[in-house]
């Protein structure tokens, strides 16, 4: 390993260390990022897809469609509550 090598990874575990400090929450979410190798830039759809929700009725459904290993579809679908019987006796 070369000193720039040595250098970067040296870096990324200080930011590690100040993150799990500063943020515990996103230190979580970064550690899942990396242990998993997802692409970040797919959560804040699916993120923005939930927040619709809660923003509408507050009852749905998020699905995420996959092709190929590749995301083609992050579908937020509203629902309404209904505790309703179906036939009137």
């Amino acid at each position: 390993m070369n000193d720039y090598d040595k250098q970067k990874q040296n870096n990324e575990q200080k930011y590690l260390e100040t993150l799990s400090k500063a943020d515990p929450e996103l230190y979580l979410i970064k550690m899942a990022l990396i242990e998993t190798g997802l692409n970040p830039m797919i959560l804040p759809k699916i993120i923005r897809s939930i927040s619709n929700l809660i923003i509408g009725s507050g009852y749905g459904k998020v699905q995420i469609f996959m092709q190929a290993r590749t995301i083609t579809q992050i579908k937020g679908e509203e629902s309404v509550q209904v505790d309703e019987k179906a036939s009137v006796e």
